[in-house]
């Protein structure tokens, strides 16, 4: 059987090539989806400011809740990650200081500062990075080492990195401007330091004060960013061990070692391993889903062209179960080498994967990657599962007739479904129409997800359906075409009508890679507009203040100040995570939230109030958006279970409903509240109204004179207010964005390859029509207008399958059912759908209608 298969894998070279193809690129696919995923489980960036740490204590930047299952058990609810900068308690230094092997403890006090240039201008940190205050007695941590002058030695003295230095253009004795959450003060520079054996730190800078001076600008005198332990020689094996146990009754703490020390000093570190865990996870099925679309399709019509040879292997007295055997090693054959080989491709795709997503800005530059054997050897394995499952589905259909019937069958293409199919192909389709409905009744972020969803599920529901509808789409085609006088229209119409099977297998990948992707990117586009759009519809102030940093609370205080000013309140943007003890399922869910001053909202906000009054926003208070409240099933004068950002668990007062808006989240609160526990303690914006009589310019002008004290200051309206979207979801985006790229490259390809190896196949029928008298030039017009037919039927129903989610979707967020974005990327991708179409057709056919009779003879089979 092994000899036959080999021998048959020889004769259809071609044939063959485009399945080992198909499953060549689904490895790359799987190995790259495989590398990232176990890379947000392993992976990370090098510790750098704790370098020189065997083991770093810090805040656990999780929550998690214990609910009840069934009676007398719990389980861990989903656990949700904290979005700013969890410190820990100070004592807990001396408990680490007494485990076995700790040679010494040094408390870490971290807060973001800002630089200011004698110009005024702010300096970011490292590589567009942030600037970070310490207290100078944790610079071993690294170590630092002072390179000129010396170490601060009073309240007025810091310490500069040089690179930081050198940019600010200061040295030794001069003066520089630095911002803690306010107004910058003056420093004398004693001393410019650098990490031992580098030059600089990446993505981060770093600024060192007294170690009273950094507790008392930390805000937190009682709390640390974390606490580097230096072991004893010989202990480094042990030491994680034995912090890890020493502090195993608390949960509010998370000791790391190795790699994973980079997530004690970088917030944005352990973000983006978890994001990455998550959609790299998510696209991993989506690959799978795909890759065995695109192998069905691709094996379905390898098979479909040997229906005459397998066909009298029957009728020679070959068994169903001889034939399968022999279909199943072939797929071994082709599928295992495919496989096989892909996987080294897969591994350099995943660091260029890595690569884009460091540019985007979803990771950290200097994330590495983990990538064992078992990514690998789970991509060869599910590349020869899916190949093995696409050709025993694809051969039912052959096997099951008697061998009599199987010449007669193979005879003639049927379009005729087998009633399993068919009631498959039904079923997704209604439940993609289900999915598109319910994107109207979702509120939020969340009515995107089943929008893209039933796309895909109907996209494959055609696929089910291809013989079928391309039957009755070629029906209509053809019907206009016949009464031509053309005979390349009448033999493109009967060639169209009579194979409906081989146009399915063309048409559906050109359907996937148009409808999947047009509504992958408006989906997103909506979503991103709409939270601006509503956010903007929603604010009522003249001006907007902001910063590329952020702009102290502070200026709203200043920005009342100015003459014709009503009022001002700054918008202090986080998340938090609502906890309801009553839920079963889903206690946690991390929503958007934003601090304003409730004294200041006339004239600034306007979102409209279901229930109770935004007055009342004071102290120990809290507002909900509508679907918020009804999803947590609160009112008016109930209490709300909320984590704040750094994990401080509160419960306010619920005083106002507000009705849903995606620009201002879910949660409104306190500025006074919100904004201690925010890791930068700056606000994102400041809102400002003036008074109905004010000149506007003299307005402006006033509260342009506040960058002056407020360095990097702008003034803007509020048409150019643009608020602050979830980061998960901002990360999501552009992850989308990069990885439907990947996939969609490997699903363009799959169509030039199935178009290809589809033409290739109808020599045999070309040079007939060559022999019953056809001329070259009039096989080629029949080719040409056949392949508008497939590439006009493919963009129909791509651009149709997008219609219904993407116009609910609309509705849901705007309120009309015309998506935001440009146009030109749905005409970018109609353009490349049939660009490929058209030359994947005409190409090969070119090819085999210019070769002579003799080279494509009637007898080759």
């Amino acid at each position: 059987m092994l000899s036959l298969a080999w021998a048959t894998i020889r004769a259809r070279r071609s044939a063959f090539v485009a399945s080992f193809l198909a499953l060549f690129g689904g490895a790359i696919l799987f190995t790259a989806c495989g590398v990232l995923l176990e890379s947000g489980i392993f992976g990370g960036v090098p510790a750098q400011r704790y370098a020189a740490t065997q083991v770093v204590v810090g805040g656990n930047q999780t929550v998690t809740q214990r609910i009840k299952v069934g009676p007398g058990g719990e389980r861990d609810a989903k656990q949700e990650n904290l979005p700013e900068k969890v410190t820990v308690d100070a004592k807990l230094a001396g408990t680490v200081a007494g485990v076995p092997g700790v040679a010494k403890v040094i408390g870490e006090v971290s807060f973001p500062v800002l630089v200011v240039t004698a110009d005024g201008r702010v300096l970011p940190g490292a590589d567009g990075g942030h600037s970070f205050g310490h207290g100078w007695g944790s610079a071993e941590l690294t170590p630092f080492a002072v390179r000129s002058g010396s170490a601060p030695a009073g309240p007025g003295d810091v310490v500069l990195d040089a690179e930081l230095a050198q940019r600010a253009g200061v040295t030794v004795g001069a003066t520089v401007r630095i911002s803690v959450r306010d107004r910058p003060e003056s420093y004398r520079v004693s001393g410019i330091a650098a990490p031992s054996g580098v030059d600089r730190l990446a993505r981060q800078s770093a600024v060192f004060f007294t170690d009273d001076v950094a507790r008392s600008l930390s805000g937190a005198p009682g709390r640390l960013a974390a606490i580097g332990v230096l072991g004893a020689p010989g202990s480094a094996d042990d030491l994680a061990d034995g912090v890890e146990k020493a502090l195993s009754d608390n949960k509010d703490v998370t000791v790391y070692s190795g790699v994973e020390r980079g997530e004690a000093e970088s917030l944005d570190a352990a973000q983006s391993r978890q994001i990455l865990t998550i959609i790299s996870g998510s696209f991993t099925g989506f690959v799978f889903m795909i890759v065995i679309f695109v192998t069905a399709s691709t094996l379905a019509l390898v098979l479909n062209q040997r229906r005459r040879e397998i066909a009298l292997l029957r009728t020679i007295a070959a068994t169903p179960g001889q034939v399968r055997r022999l279909i199943g090693i072939e797929t071994l054959l082709v599928s295992g080498a495919g496989a096989v080989l892909g996987v080294l491709p897969g591994l350099f795709a995943s660091y260029g994967i890595r690569d884009a997503f460091v540019k985007i800005g979803v990771i950290p530059e200097g994330f590495e990657l983990s990538a064992s054997p078992v990514p690998m050897a789970a991509a060869v394995v599910l590349c020869v599962g899916a190949a093995w499952l696409a050709a025993w589905t694809s051969a039912r259909r052959l096997l099951k007739f008697k061998p009599i019937e199987a010449l007669g069958e193979a005879a003639v293409e049927k379009a005729k479904l087998g009633l399993g199919r068919a009631i498959t192909g039904v079923v997704l389709l209604l439940l993609a129409g289900a999915g598109a409905t319910a994107t109207l009744f979702l509120q939020g972020q969340l009515a995107a997800v089943p929008a893209v969803m039933s796309s895909l599920i109907a996209v494959i529901g055609i696929g089910l359906l291809g013989p079928r509808l391309m039957s009755g789409a070629t029906r209509i085609v053809g019907g206009l075409m016949l009464g031509s006088r053309a005979t390349s229209r009448y033999l493109a119409a009967r060639n169209s009508m009579a194979n409906s099977r081989r146009l399915a297998a063309a048409v559906t990948p050109l359907v996937l890679t148009l409808g999947f992707s047009v509504t992958q990117f408006y989906s997103q586009a909506m979503l991103t507009d709409a939270t601006q759009e509503q956010a903007r519809a929603a604010t009522s102030a003249d001006f907007v203040l902001s910063a590329p940093a952020g702009i102290p609370a502070s200026a709203a205080a200043a920005a009342r100040t100015v003459p014709g000013v009503r009022a001002a309140t700054p918008l202090v943007g986080s998340d938090v995570i609502v906890y309801d003890p009553d839920a079963s399922e889903e206690p946690l869910s991390k929503v958007k939230a934003y601090g304003v001053d409730a004294g200041q909202l006339t004239g600034t906000l306007s979102l409209a109030v279901r229930q109770g009054r935004f007055d009342d926003l004071r102290g120990d208070t809290v507002a909900l958006s509508e679907s918020e409240a009804s999803w947590q099933g609160k009112h008016v004068g109930d209490r709300v279970e909320l984590y704040l950002g750094d994990r401080t668990r509160v419960s306010p007062r619920l005083v106002a409903v507000y009705g849903n808006n995606l620009g201002y989240g879910d949660v409104l609160l306190p500025q006074d509240v919100l904004l201690p526990h925010t890791t930068s303690g700056l606000a994102g914006s400041v809102l400002v109204s003036t008074v109905g009589t004010a000149d506007r310019a003299v307005v402006e002008r006033g509260l342009r004179e506040l960058a002056g004290t407020y360095p990097g200051l702008s003034v803007a309206d509020r048409h150019s207010l643009t608020v602050a979207t979830d980061g998960e979801q901002e990360a999501n985006i552009w992850l989308n964005r990069v990885l439907l790229g990947v996939i969609l490259l490997y699903v363009a390809l799959s169509v030039v390859n199935t178009l290809v190896t589809a033409t290739l196949d109808r020599s045999r029928e070309l040079t007939l029509l060559r022999l019953v008298g056809g001329t070259r030039r009039q096989v080629l017009r029949m080719i040409r207008v056949e392949s508008w037919i497939v590439v006009g039927i493919a963009v129909v129903l791509g651009s149709a399958i997008p219609v219904l989610p993407l116009a609910f979707l609309g509705v849901n967020f705007t309120g009309s059912p015309l998506p935001s974005g440009t146009p030109l990327v749905y005409l970018g991708i109609v353009a490349v759908t049939v660009l490929i179409g058209l030359l994947s057709i005409r190409l090969p056919a070119r090819r085999v209608v210019r070769a002579g009779l003799a080279d494509n003879n009637l007898t080759r089979e």
